[in-house]
């Protein structure tokens, strides 16, 4: 059996890196703050001897305020319909 690839052969896979962050919408990006939070708490918690429950707990506040502004203060709004 022979492999068929899917896309553009022989494309540059820095390219379809920025295609893929160009096509992300806010909410997209907001949606990645939530495990990158989290990340960057189990790090800093680590690093700096913060209690963990601490720096979770700043995290889940980061969480919380970006779901909160995806969803409340700036919501998607369907703009195909009229």
């Amino acid at each position: 059996m022979y492999e068929n690839r899917i896309g553009h052969p022989g494309r540059d896979p820095l390219e379809a890196l920025v295609d893929v962050l160009t096509a992300a919408s806010r909410y997209d990006l907001l949606l990645g703050i939530v495990p990158l939070a989290f990340a960057v708490a189990l790090v800093a918690a680590t690093v700096l001897g913060v209690s963990e429950v601490q720096a979770l707990s700043v995290a889940a506040g980061v969480g919380v305020a970006a779901v909160i502004d995806a969803c409340y203060l700036h919501p998607p709004v369907d703009r195909g319909s009229a």
